[in-house]
């Protein structure tokens, strides 16, 4: 399978940390953590506020998106989400997606810890991961993101990284105009830590993906 669809190869560790792309056997452990807890619920950090579902729509709900993930990496676009594990228990999960990836050279970035495993560093150490793919293993020239700007904690974490920030502007959240502060981090500013990180599996995908 990983011959047939190349993300399903690609491995990315970091000390007790592993990355692997989504798949269908992965969504029932990644929904226990949505489960117990990504946010308060009198407040949201995403921009499509997905775990404001039913509990009792969620699962089919979280199954469709992973379905969606496959078909928008097409024609240069890419979504690509990936399990994060801490010593094998599924933590939460760091995504980047973009259209014309070949030709912009750049994806954005997204992430999300279960409550149970945040304020401990991870998400920095997520998010340094993924930008090493980013940059080592698939050449890219940056990388994007963005946070409501009310939501400290992820804007910390692209500030470590490196990220500067862009600009700002709103969009609705809940029915309400909310402020938005929007980063870009390239390879010269990134802060990639102590820890070293191993990425297995990124020729193919590069190829795979239209990158050269």
């Amino acid at each position: 399978l990983e011959e047939i669809w190349p993300p399903y190869g690609l491995v990315v560790e970091a000390g007790d940390l592993r990355m692997t792309a989504l798949r269908e056997a992965d969504v029932p452990e990644v929904l226990d953590v949505v489960a117990g807890g990504i946010h308060d619920p009198s407040w949201t950090p995403f921009l499509f506020p997905w775990t404001d579902a039913p509990a009792e729509e969620m699962p089919a709900n979280y199954l469709r998106f992973y379905a969606s993930t496959l078909t928008r990496t097409v024609d240069g676009d890419v979504s690509l989400e990936l399990v994060v594990r801490r010593n094998g228990q599924v933590i939460g999960m760091q995504g980047m997606n973009g259209p014309d990836v070949a030709g912009t050279r750049r994806l954005e970035t997204g992430s999300w810890l279960g409550l149970p495993f945040q304020g401990q560093g991870l998400g920095t150490r997520m998010r340094r991961m993924m930008c090493a793919l980013a940059f080592d293993g698939l050449g890219l020239d940056a990388v994007t993101s963005s946070a409501w700007e009310d939501n400290a904690a992820s804007r910390r974490v692209s500030e470590k990284v490196g990220y500067l920030e862009t600009g700002r502007g709103q969009a609705e959240r809940r029915g309400v105009p909310t402020g938005e502060v929007y980063f870009e981090l390239r390879p010269g500013g990134f802060v990639r830590g102590d820890e070293p990180v191993r990425i297995t599996g990124a020729d193919e995908l590069r190829r795979f993906l239209g990158l050269g």
